[in-house]
């Protein structure tokens, strides 16, 4: 009978601790928008993102695919992205972040050719993803903020596409993130 009365004393204790301390961490959920370069041809990319963040060290999930594939004359190309990220966040004010980071994710590389607008096929190949990346995020209100981040994609597992290179699909991006959740120190 003790050991039913000492857990949710100690179940309790624990919670209070826990609520009674103060909050040094923060969560978000938002939408991003990202500019970069498809084998060769510029490309839109929408997708999510979410993290928790602790301090200065924020980790999450992200996922990005290409809006409409990036053309050329004779190819369609796209691309789907999804993975972890972590992030350093340095204060330059009490509210105003910078952040160095790193994206690390597996997706789907395609291309199709097209001859006279009429498609001969679709080739996809699995990839693999590394991004280091830079930005800074912007407070709107209390819990709503846009990141703009910049960075390097290098993409392997594409080189198996018909008429690509090593390095194709690998390019610098630029991404814009609506961010809505709890920001610590805001």
């Amino acid at each position: 009978m003790k050991k039913w009365i000492l857990f949710p004393v100690m179940l309790f204790a624990l919670l209070s601790a826990v609520n009674g301390q103060p909050r040094n961490w923060g969560y978000h959920a938002g939408t991003t928008v990202q500019l970069s370069e498809v084998n060769g041809a510029n490309a839109v990319s929408a997708g999510m993102t979410a993290g928790v963040s602790t301090g200065r060290i924020m980790l999450g999930f992200y996922g990005l695919r290409a809006l409409t594939p990036a053309q050329t004359p004779t190819y369609e190309s796209s691309l789907e992205e999804y993975g972890f990220q972590g992030a350093f966040l340095y204060p330059i004010t009490s509210r105003l972040n910078l952040n160095f980071g790193f994206r690390a994710g597996v997706g789907e590389a395609g291309m199709e050719a097209v001859r006279k607008h009429v498609s001969e096929g679709i080739q996809k190949e699995d990839i693999r993803a590394f991004s280091p990346e830079a930005g800074i995020e912007f407070p709107l209100t209390r819990h709503l903020s846009l990141a703009y981040i910049a960075g390097y994609r290098w993409l392997w597992g594409a080189e198996n596409l018909e008429d690509v290179g090593c390095g194709s699909y690998s390019s610098i991006y630029t991404t814009l993130s609506l961010r809505v959740g709890f920001f610590p120190g805001r």
